[in-house]
């Protein structure tokens, strides 16, 4: 469902993991500051209502050039700005293939240089001086060829970090956008267009269907550059010019003080070396303020805390990662320290995990069902399996809030998993990429929640041996729809024991060798056995042993809601919703061995 430049401690464990680089630079320096908190507390019936100070997470600051065209003019190395009309070009040329352009006509001046060849990028910018050969993929696995941030990073700090970066202009820039761009260069000029979606349909997403963003960059011969805004269905981007400074312009770098409000500027305003304005939501809260906020108010009586808000928060991501201090001592499990003091979380040993941030009533994850007409999408969402559900449904509906339960049980379980290796003739073999089980892995479910095949909601797969060198992938444990819990994951919860645990195996060197009739996936691999004697000779018996081991838990349901307002219906019925399927949820997934109350009291 983050980032820590360098290193991921073992309790942030992030959503989606799957997708995970690093956390937060943010994130880690806050980590162990001690909660305090930041707003008044109340229940209704069984959620928790927190409304915010005022301005505890400061302000907003949406996108308003919608229908204008801000012109940058060169004066010297600087540049006056003037919000002007729309300007706009409906003649788009060329759509792009790749991110490199290069201008046969004239080259363009920008920092210092001439420019007959830039790389742009699908998310709304341009970049200077980067081949494109020398790309890096973005948090997600993607070549956008332009400005890339963080997984995690906020709009509103991320746009002063890119000063001194690298020369560039940010068009629109907003992570995760996709689709077409287009080119064409004229005598005079270059004009550059783009015709973006928001990402929709998945569990990290805002929207089940697609949006229009329309915007377009003209880069003049003199150096002068137009940025039109036609249609934008974003709130939330970073627009600004970012030649690399030099001399005595460099103290600006790692300042705020470049940022305007192009609204409101005139050509009296400037010369600006660097100008930009971040486009954003309200500011994330911190961890332990949400925790110390609750606990402090209602006592130390919860596991686990979920938060949902009626605002969207800086975040481009709709569900969230978990952070917290994992609660007492449990042994054989894989972890070997505890990164948050759990005082900085208000507790004396109950709070285990949280969510890092409240999930936006809007975002997919709040939704009882994907609406009526959304696309069908890949097999890692799920409107792909909308059929396939209602049809082994008692009622003919899939089961509510299955991204929400995909999200709840893959941070919970994070609890207890996925850190452990094995210990197999003599040589220690990783288990997974850390925190989540390794592809190759057979992590077949113990108590399906909703189909009779299901891997881990922590990863791994469902391997059919073909007894010929080759596996087909019968599930290829990704946790949408939302999944149980493998045997392994269930032993490390201390809910079955090590004599429960079947023997399984690890697959390695995976290498694709075609599809069955069912379109599953074969792969050609070396196989390793595992058992669960050689995970226990690798980390140790798990303690307390599944005799003594925690067996009632209970979850906090937190509606956040700005200061002076309160809960909305529409978040009181999905927070609602969401609450009742997790008990279900949980006590079908481990077999009605432990049990999950919401109760706030």
């Amino acid at each position: 469902m983050t980032e820590r430049s360098g290193r991921l401690t073992r309790n942030a464990v992030l959503v989606l993991c799957v997708l995970l680089q690093n956390v937060s630079s943010s994130f880690a320096q806050q980590e162990n500051e001690s909660g305090h908190s930041i707003g008044k507390v109340s229940t209704n019936e069984d959620l928790i209502v927190l409304e915010l100070k005022d301005g505890a997470l400061g302000k907003a600051n949406l996108f308003d050039l919608a229908g204008r065209t801000l012109r940058f003019t060169l004066e010297g190395s600087r540049y006056r700005v003037e919000n002007e009309a729309l300007r706009w070009d409906s003649d788009f040329g060329s759509e792009l293939v790749g991110a490199e352009l290069t201008l046969r006509q004239f080259t363009f001046p920008f920092s210092g240089k001439r420019w007959n060849s830039f790389l742009v990028g699908t998310t709304g910018s341009i970049r200077f001086g980067t081949p494109e050969k020398d790309i890096r993929p973005d948090p997600y696995g993607k070549i956008d060829g332009g400005v890339t941030l963080g997984r995690f990073d906020q709009l509103a700090e991320a746009a002063s970090t890119l000063i001194g970066s690298a020369p560039a202009i940010c068009v629109f820039l907003k992570p995760r956008m996709s689709g077409p761009h287009y080119a064409k260069e004229l005598p005079d000029r270059a004009v550059i267009t783009w015709d973006l979606t928001e990402p929709f349909g998945s569990l990290l997403d805002f929207t089940w269907f697609k949006t229009v963003n329309r915007f377009q960059a003209v880069l003049h011969r003199d150096g002068s550059i137009e940025l039109s805004y036609k249609e934008l269905a974003a709130k939330d981007a970073i627009v600004g010019i970012y030649p690399v400074l030099s001399g005595e312009e460099k103290p600006l770098a790692g300042t705020r003080s470049p940022e305007v409000h192009f609204s409101s500027l005139t050509h009296k305003d400037g010369p600006f070396a660097v100008v930009y304005e971040s486009f954003h939501y309200l500011a994330l809260p911190k961890p332990q303020d949400l925790s110390c906020t609750v606990i402090q108010a209602l006592g130390d009586r919860f596991d686990f805390l979920a938060y949902y808000s009626d605002f969207r928060i800086d975040n481009q991501e709709a569900s969230s990662p978990s952070d917290g201090p994992l609660g007492d001592a449990v042994k054989g499990i894989g972890q070997t320290e505890n990164d948050v003091d759990p005082e900085s979380r208000c507790t004396h040993g109950r709070f285990q995990l949280g969510f890092l941030m409240p999930v936006y009533v809007g975002a997919n994850e709040m939704q009882e069902r994907p609406p009526q007409g959304a696309p069908a999408g890949s097999r890692h969402d799920i409107t792909f399996y909308s059929h396939q559900l209602a049809e082994g449904s008692p009622d003919g509906k899939p089961l509510p809030y299955n991204y929400a339960m995909s999200h709840l049980g893959h941070e919970v379980s994070h609890r207890w998993g996925a850190y452990v290796s094995a210990k197999v003739n003599g040589e220690t073999i990783s288990l997974g990429p850390w925190p989540h089980w390794a592809q190759g892995l057979q992590e077949p479910v113990a108590f399906p929640y909703q189909r009779p095949t299901e891997a881990s909601i922590l990863g791994g797969g469902v391997w059919q041996d073909n007894f010929d060198g080759t596996y087909t992938q019968l599930h290829d444990g990704y946790f949408v729809p939302a999944t149980g819990y493998s045997y392994l994951d269930l032993y490390l919860m201390g809910l079955i024991s090590a004599a429960e645990v079947p023997d399984f195996f690890i697959l390695k060197n995976l290498v694709p060798a075609g599809k069955d009739v069912n379109g599953h996936a074969i792969f050609k691999s070396e196989r390793t056995k595992v058992t669960i004697q050689d995970v226990i000779a690798a980390v140790g018996p798990r303690l307390p042993d599944v005799d003594h081991s925690q067996r009632k838990f209970n979850t906090g349901f937190v509606v956040v809601v700005e200061h002076g307002k309160g809960p909305s219906r529409e978040i009181i019925e999905r927070a609602n919703g969401i609450r009742q399927q997790w008990t279900y949820y949980w006590e079908t997934a481990t077999g009605h061995r432990a049990s999950m109350r919401t109760n706030p009291r």
